[in-house]
């Protein structure tokens, strides 16, 4: 990876840089400790965010919207699980303007009822509409059988929600969250001199504060179950299926991204030969490897026709079964170790793609270069039987959640989900 500098602006915000580049380019991102993680109250730390971007004390929203279209960018509060990001691209010679803009809609957001109202029937209105949407459906209730319904990375939003929320609340949260002593600055492109003392102008004048600490996470719930949410006029059946407890940073995580993408991972994987290819069942069926700071999961995902409810449901059990029994034969794995070292070489193209490895880990606390070698390391020399070994811990199916949603026949044994208007622990 190219390497970053690292400094400190005289607020004692932390500066992470990657350079490298010809081109006058810079991307600028603030980076917060503020995401749901850290807040007090449900979906506080996302409305914050979003609201900081509907105009300052001096501007209206649609006064800041033309001032950055007109030096040809957007400033974008990027969606982050664990971190809430300010970020814009822009060019050497109109950093000088548009910098400053910036630093000011993060020091004084207006913060108005009016837009913190606007705001809030946006979102009942969306919740309202996810409601009815199947895969929405299907992601809140497996991320909320996962983790829990008072978990960060397992609850989910409901119309009481925004009834708690206030706008002394978001002011409040900017205020503790909103710092030079809670974020990080990342900064990517051509960085000399006069970029730095730009910075230093800029983003020197943040405030400081003490770090924010992140709320104690529940304990996952168990024993795994299976839950179904029965809708006869879908036409389709969405399978999540999953389980809480990779964290980047453990020592599986490395060899847990070449048994995924045998499993589920890439065109070639076994889910989807089998599945998809050979059997027709579905169009579309993968595995997935999610991280966050303080947890992950790994699971199945799959949208199948009504009919094809049981049968996708044992061939995923049997592919599991499968890599639980039998080491992967060399051939296989040496497609993968292709695939995963094509992909890896593809992502690290250019200064921008490095930056997002930096970013990642600022947002999921962790050493990118020591994980990018672990992470070849495995690729290269993992052997099939750590795979099998993996499997044994990963991949039996007793320890998976699993949620069905749609109109595919009910499933023996399963736990019919009657409302989705709450959550699920207080049926």
């Amino acid at each position: 990876m190219l390497p970053a500098r690292q400094w400190t602006l005289r607020n004692g915000l932390p500066v992470i840089a990657i350079g490298n580049t010809e081109a006058p380019l810079l991307r600028v991102e603030l980076i917060w400790n503020a995401g749901t993680p850290f807040q007090p109250k449900r979906t506080l730390a996302s409305i914050t965010n979003e609201l900081m971007t509907e105009g300052t004390k001096k501007r209206s929203a649609s006064a800041l919207e033309t001032f950055f279209e007109q030096y040809g960018t957007t400033l974008v509060s990027p969606d982050v699980m664990d971190t809430n990001n300010l970020a814009l691209a822009t060019i050497h010679r109109h950093a000088p303007m548009v910098l400053p803009m910036m630093a000011e809609v993060m020091l004084e957001p207006a913060f108005s009822e009016a837009s913190f109202q606007r705001i809030l029937r946006r979102r009942r209105q969306r919740l309202r509409e996810n409601l009815s949407d199947n895969d929405t459906l299907a992601y809140r209730l497996i991320t909320e059988s996962v983790f829990g319904s008072q978990h960060p990375y397992g609850y989910n939003s409901f119309l009481a929600d925004y009834e708690e929320l206030n706008q002394e609340d978001i002011i409040n949260f900017h205020r503790s969250h909103y710092h030079a002593g809670n974020g990080t600055l990342l900064v990517i492109g051509q960085i000399n001199d006069r970029i730095e003392r730009l910075l230093e102008e800029t983003f020197g004048q943040l405030p400081g504060g003490p770090a924010a600490e992140p709320f104690i996470m529940p304990d996952l719930p168990t024993p795994p179950k299976i839950r179904q949410l029965f809708r006869p006029r879908a036409q389709q059946t969405m399978i999540r299926q999953g389980r809480a407890g990779i964290h980047i940073g453990h020592p599986d995580y490395p060899g847990l991204v070449v048994l995924e993408t045998v499993y589920g991972g890439y065109f070639g994987s076994r889910l989807m030969r089998n599945i998809r290819e050979e059997k027709g069942y579905t169009y579309g069926i993968e595995s997935d490897l999610d991280t966050y700071r303080f947890d992950g999961s790994f699971g199945v995902s799959a949208d199948v026709a009504n009919e094809n409810l049981a049968n996708v449901r044992k061939e995923i059990q049997l592919e599991a079964e499968k890599l639980l029994q039998t080491p992967v034969p060399t051939s296989e794995l040496d497609m993968v170790r292709a695939y995963l070292g094509g992909s890896i070489a593809m992502e690290l193209d250019g200064v921008f793609g490095h930056s997002y490895r930096y970013r990642s880990a600022i947002i999921k606390k962790y050493d990118p270069i020591q994980l990018l070698q672990r992470l070849n390391d495995a690729i290269n020399y993992i052997s099939p039987q750590e795979l099998q070994d993996l499997a044994q811990r990963y991949l039996s199916p007793e320890a998976d959640w699993e949620v069905i949603v749609g109109g595919g026949e009910r499933v023996e044994g399963a736990e019919m989900i009657k409302r989705v208007d709450q959550p699920l622990s207080s049926e």
